[in-house]
């Protein structure tokens, strides 16, 4: 073989080593980027639909929640699970306040709230006047009866509340709290007739302090 064809056979070679490699690295730069995880699910869906199902551990508490552990107090996030009922304003004692943003106090409980079923019974009628929120109404106060107030029924109700630890989903206990007799302080109506009743604050405060004030290890 001429030494001018050897040449040419070598360059050849070696371009095709060349391109190889070229389309290796291009398949190499090509490759797709690992699997990221799943976004959590909403704190929303963290309680189950039914006070006998499983909470889920898979919510954004997974990542923000304390774990349940040390001195108390403890801070408890409260969520009611279609509560037919007016906005539950008494909220929790401060101390026990949970901030679902990730800013402390984080959470270490989780309080699900079940309704029980609205009794047939009326316990009062209650009135309410429309404030300048689209169609939330504040409880009227007072001898004075505007033309425009709207009257709903109270109906008896008790709830059941199932204890979780917020980071893992664990379930704690469980409890069961009267309605109060008093109107709530507010309502959205959504061409409601009757609501169930709130639950009774001071009961709720009483059967939750052992679980957000104890000490554990």
């Amino acid at each position: 073989m001429r030494r001018s064809d050897r040449i040419a056979w070598w360059a050849f070679g070696i371009g095709i080593v060349a391109i190889l490699g070229g389309v290796q690295a291009v398949g190499m730069l090509d490759d797709p980027a690992p699997p990221q995880s799943p976004s959590p699910a909403s704190v929303d869906q963290f309680c189950p639909p039914e006070p006998v199902g499983k909470a889920r551990s898979d919510t954004y508490f997974n990542r923000i929640a304390e774990p349940y552990r040390g001195k108390g107090p403890h801070a408890v996030s409260l969520r009611f699970a279609d509560a037919d009922t007016g906005d539950y304003s008494e909220g929790l004692p401060a101390r026990w306040e949970a901030n679902e943003t990730g800013v402390k106090p984080k959470p270490q409980l989780v309080a699900c709230a079940y309704q029980d079923t609205a009794g047939s019974r009326e316990t009062r009628v209650c009135e309410y006047v429309p404030e300048s929120t689209a169609r939330l109404y504040s409880q009227l106060a007072g001898s004075t009866r505007p033309k425009n107030t709207t009257k709903i029924s109270l109906m008896k109700a008790s709830y059941l509340f199932e204890i979780y630890e917020a980071k893992t989903a664990k379930p704690l206990g469980r409890f069961q709290i009267p309605g109060d007799h008093a109107c709530p302080k507010t309502v959205k109506l959504d061409d409601r007739a009757l609501i169930g009743q709130a639950p009774d604050a001071v009961e709720l405060h009483n059967a939750l302090r052992p679980y957000a004030e104890r000490t554990l290890n």
